[in-house]
């Protein structure tokens, strides 16, 4: 397993020195992408401060992180299978479960690295820093291993539709509304609900915990803490599915 993993942080660090114009670009255009946000609430009204700026910054942190995680993992999986190179990993002597590991916990670790720079970025130009508690690690920590069931479920669509290219669009910008939304704000029935989505309880907290809001603790614990068990588990399901269904068919090549 260690070898694997360890070939997977050099194959991506090998891409991010061969490409570095295009890892600056992307991070580029995400920034853009929040200032635009940003000019556009300041042009329509009487701009965006104080703890809603930190609810945006927050939920578009965050969103940066899923969408760096789920699209990398996408991505790779379709350049490697169409180049035959997931043929030749799946006769490795590991699990192909373990191995789709592997790839989910080196995009979170680029991807965390890139959310970092974006969160930099965006208090920078807005001028306003963000002091966080030592309290969202517990949330923070959640969202990334829910980011591993995500990463799961992605690839999972990937060996089993080939191209998914339009469905992530459309998740990445509609999932994108969805973290923005304070669901901490609605009655307990939508924050209860609002635990089924993916991360959507951790964002919650991190924003109540920033912006010094009085909140239920034991809620958002147990809340995050079964987002993170039940799409971990969502994910580990659906990928046995569609592993078991490309090998049995013979349909991990076909593109």
């Amino acid at each position: 397993m260690m070898t694997s993993l360890k070939a997977e942080f050099w194959r991506e660090i090998w891409i991010y020195k061969r490409y570095p114009m295009e890892q600056i670009t992307n991070l580029f255009l995400v920034v853009l992408i929040f200032m635009a946000i940003f000019w556009g609430g300041s042009l329509v009204g009487s701009g965006i401060v104080g703890s809603s700026l930190n609810s945006l910054v927050v939920g578009y942190t965050l969103w940066t992180l899923i969408q760096n995680t789920i699209s990398e993992m996408a991505q790779t999986v379709v350049s490697q299978a169409e180049s035959g190179i997931v043929e030749q990993q799946y006769l490795m002597p590991i699990s192909s479960k373990r191995l789709f590991f592997n790839k989910s916990i080196v995009n979170i670790v680029f991807s965390l690295i890139q959310s970092i720079l974006v969160l930099i970025a965006v208090m920078w130009l807005t001028n306003h820093w963000i002091k966080l508690p030592l309290i969202v690690v517990i949330p923070f920590i959640l969202s990334l291993m829910t980011t591993i069931g995500l990463g799961y479920l992605m690839s999972s669509l990937v060996l089993r539709f080939k191209r998914v290219g339009s469905i992530l669009i459309i998740f990445q910008y509609v999932y994108l509304a969805v973290l923005l939304t304070d669901f901490e704000n609605y009655s307990i029935i939508i924050k209860i609900l609002s635990c089924l989505l993916p991360i959507s309880p951790m964002v919650s907290w991190i924003r109540l915990a920033i912006n010094s809001h009085v909140y239920n603790l034991n809620f958002y614990l147990v809340g995050s803490i079964f987002n993170t068990i039940l799409w971990l588990i969502i994910g580990v399901i659906i990928f046995n599915l569609a592993d078991k269904y490309v090998k049995k068919n013979g349909t991990l090549a076909q593109y």
